[in-house]
């Protein structure tokens, strides 16, 4: 599994939750708060190891980040930090409102270049770079720091659910997955920077297309009118590309009834819907013919769904949680 780490203050006094999120920031930031916490400080940070990529989210007060040219040199690290506000907003302390983002809109901090930031109660998502990594993709590598990329942006749109799925599945994915992760991500990131595909980005933009129909397919999996025409007209793509995206998947057909089976497999599992028969949630993912379902759901998941049932029931979790307590901020360092 992935190395995975939680900060959260709750219970902290203000001084010793002020104290503990300063210090792990201070990896690589001076913040200082915006406000005095006459109400209580609370900062809550998770975050994983992606082989060579850091990803995490973070939620916390109102506050200015800080890197100047001493702090630079001091602590020199070599990074390139890249920032979906999801709630709140930052920008330059000294921009105008034009330069703030907005939710869905992409921040890039240059680390290894001065910061004056300043930023209101926020939560966001971050993904930490190696400039080895990422600047041989960019145009014009030095000069984009602490820039805002809108979020209507087709590229920068993709990447913020590319970087969301990443961290939702962050505690079911692999080394192996990681590593197999690390190009696509690094080309899309560099797509979303430079405003277009460069020929060897390319292959990461139809991953994470492929991702965001996914997703869309997850969300909407219940949805009996669920189909090829219908997600090739949300993507505004053709049939013909649907299908050829899908092709690794055995078709669409074939991904689509296996994630049916996987959320039906879920249902079973849930102690909250317990009170439905199996016929009833096997129905509710669009499996009409139980005889069907039931071959179906064996072949795939390896056992009836009674028998997921019952060993929901008894505890036995089919996928135990994971649990990790190293500090993601000192991986940060350990990056180069």
């Amino acid at each position: 599994m992935l190395p995975h780490s939680v900060l959260d203050t709750t219970g902290l006094s203000v001084r010793e939750a002020t104290a503990a999120w300063q210090e792990s920031i201070g990896v690589m930031f001076d913040t200082r708060l915006r406000h005095a916490p006459d109400n209580g400080f609370r900062a809550e940070v998770e975050g994983f190891q992606f082989g060579e990529l850091l990803l995490g989210s973070c939620r916390t007060a109102a506050q200015t980040f800080d890197r100047s040219p001493r702090r630079i040199s001091r602590d020199n690290l070599d990074h390139v930090l890249l920032q979906f506000y999801t709630e709140g907003s930052c920008g330059r302390r000294d921009g105008g409102l034009d330069e703030r983002t907005q939710p869905g809109d992409l921040w890039i901090s240059d680390l290894a270049q001065p910061q004056a930031v300043a930023a209101t109660d926020f939560r966001n998502l971050n993904l930490v770079v190696p400039r080895r990594l990422l600047t041989p993709l960019l145009n014009a590598p030095d000069e984009h720091n602490m820039r805002v990329l809108s979020g209507a942006s087709p590229l920068v749109r993709l990447l913020y659910s590319h970087l969301q799925a990443l961290f939702q599945s962050g505690s079911q994915l692999t080394l192996q997955d990681a590593d197999a992760l690390l190009q696509p991500t690094l080309q899309l990131a560099a797509a979303a920077i430079n405003g277009n595909a460069r020929e060897e980005s390319r292959q990461g933009v139809v991953s994470s297309l492929f991702g965001a129909i996914a997703r869309h397919i997850e969300l909407h999996i219940a949805d009996p009118a669920l189909s090829v025409d219908s997600v090739a007209a949300v993507f505004g793509i053709s049939r013909r590309k649907l299908y050829y995206l899908f092709e690794p998947w055995d078709g669409f057909a074939s991904y689509v009834q296996k994630q049916r089976l996987q959320a039906c497999r879920r249902a079973l599992a849930d102690p909250a819907q317990r009170h439905r028969t199996v016929a009833e949630i096997a129905e509710a993912h669009g499996f009409t013919h139980p005889k069907s379902f039931s071959r179906a759901f064996r072949r795939h998941i390896g056992m009836t769904a009674r028998e997921v049932r019952s060993l929901a029931s008894e505890g036995d979790n089919l996928s135990a949680p994971w649990m990790a307590t190293e500090e993601w901020w000192s991986w940060i360092r350990q990056l180069r």
